[in-house]
């Protein structure tokens, strides 16, 4: 189906207008011609008249029988018929139309010798060519006009689909190609024109993004493989260690091991997933990367208990105030990074005072007491590496946090709380 307002349309259109524009034009001048014409041959009739009158009067000094019945001589207006002589400027001459469909063609006469003036009038309803015809020879020039147009259509419309037909085939091959499936060396098939050389940079492009989707294959299977493998090793040593017999303190030092192992695990999983596009709106081959319904309660309680360490020293209250029966529809281990980042800035920048995780509205909020955001950085927060005076990380939570809520559609907000501090919202985009 052609779309409203694609090329071929537009051209074919272009084509019509031009078409009707010039038949319209031609036709308009082909009846002004006759017109004109005809107006041309009772001038000469009137001509005629003026000279045979003005020959006679030289040689006998009268004025003669006029050559035509349909002309008369009149010495004043009083004597015209009655439908000319009540229009005004009859006197000096010109064209007038009478009731019942007469029309007139005046002149006035001016006798050699001091002869008084005469009009000459000729009623040429009778003679006429053009007004009688007139229905005839629009409607020849109606059905012209559209068989011109509809002939002009056909062509154009031919044309438009003859150089529109290579960009369609490759908006075609360009949409239809997957990232992992970049189609190359297509550019041959298309003619040496302006489409081929959009087509020759379209495949140039293509081979440069081919090469360079195919080093990040390479890098994200590697890094998989170097990751996860340390990951491993420390999940299991933490294992080991924990069956044997050792103090509470070192017990609970050995747990926030394996918590941050397992963490770390998840995170490199799920960064590497959204590398390989795994994570579009819940769509991926692992379980753990598709969408299903999340429960906020222990979502957000599991994250408190793992990410506890940052308060610890800090006269810090963390209220968790979620309706059990609240939950998100989207990949599990990429909200619990979302939220994971979140809760962690609200716990390093908090100092004193109370972190809240609350659920209103179908939204999940965090808000803290710390000092805020910077108001130099606010509209950049979310770029990488860009972070306040007193962080002491990279820069790189929130843009993480920021790109996974973009990519498992869960719109992330940040704001300044009324009583000071950050008040951060997370929501499924409708």
């Amino acid at each position: 189906m052609t779309a409203p307002h694609s090329l071929r349309r537009r051209i074919t259109s272009a084509f019509g207008l031009i078409a009707l524009c010039t038949a319209l034009l031609f036709s308009g001048f082909a009846v002004l011609l006759m017109y004109t014409l005809e107006d041309e041959f009772f001038a000469n009739l009137l001509t005629q008249e003026t000279a045979h009158q003005q020959a006679h009067w030289r040689t006998t000094g009268a004025l003669a029988a006029p050559l035509r019945p349909s002309v008369s001589l009149h010495r004043d207006t009083s004597s015209l018929p009655a439908d000319l002589s009540r229009q005004p400027g009859v006197a000096r001459g010109g064209e007038f139309f009478g009731d019942e469909g007469r029309h007139y063609h005046v002149r006035q006469l001016a006798l050699p010798h001091g002869g008084a003036p005469v009009l000459l009038v000729a009623e040429v309803s009778s003679e006429l060519l053009v007004r009688p015809r007139l229905p005839t020879v629009l409607g020849l020039l109606g059905a012209s006009l559209l068989a011109i147009l509809a002939l002009t259509l056909a062509l154009g419309y031919w044309l438009a689909w003859r150089a529109t037909r290579p960009l369609e085939s490759l908006a075609q091959l360009v949409g239809s190609a997957a990232p992992a499936q970049l189609p190359k060396g297509f550019a041959a098939g298309y003619p040496r024109n302006e489409i081929g050389a959009l087509a020759r940079a379209l495949d140039d492009a293509m081979s440069r993004v081919a090469a360079f989707i195919e080093r990040e294959q390479h890098f994200t299977r590697d890094a998989s493989h170097e990751l996860r493998t340390p990951l491993a090793v420390i999940e299991g040593a933490a294992f080991l260690l924990a069956e044997q017999p050792m103090p509470p303190q070192a017990a609970q030092q050995l747990q926030r091991i394996r918590s941050a192992a397992t963490q770390m695990a998840q995170t490199v999983d799920t960064l590497l997933a959204l590398a390989r596009e795994d994570l579009a709106q819940g769509a991926g081959p692992r379980p753990e990367h598709a969408a299903q319904p999340v429960p906020l309660l222990p979502l957000a309680e599991s994250t408190v208990v793992q990410l506890a360490h940052l308060l610890e020293g800090k006269p810090v209250e963390v209220e968790v105030a979620i309706d059990p029966r609240a939950q998100f529809h989207m990949p599990r281990s990429a909200l619990a990074i979302v939220l994971s980042n979140v809760v962690s800035n609200a716990f390093q920048h908090t100092q004193a005072g109370r972190v809240s995780i609350g659920f209103a509205d179908g939204r999940l909020v965090v808000r803290d007491d710390g000092p805020g955001v910077d108001a130099a950085i606010r509209a950049r927060l979310f770029e990488p590496g860009v972070k306040g005076g007193t962080s002491s990380g990279h820069g790189l939570g929130l843009s993480i946090a920021r790109r996974l809520a973009d990519r498992i559609g869960l719109a992330l907000e940040l704001e300044a709380g009324a009583q000071g501090g950050t008040v951060v919202t997370l929501a499924p985009r409708k």
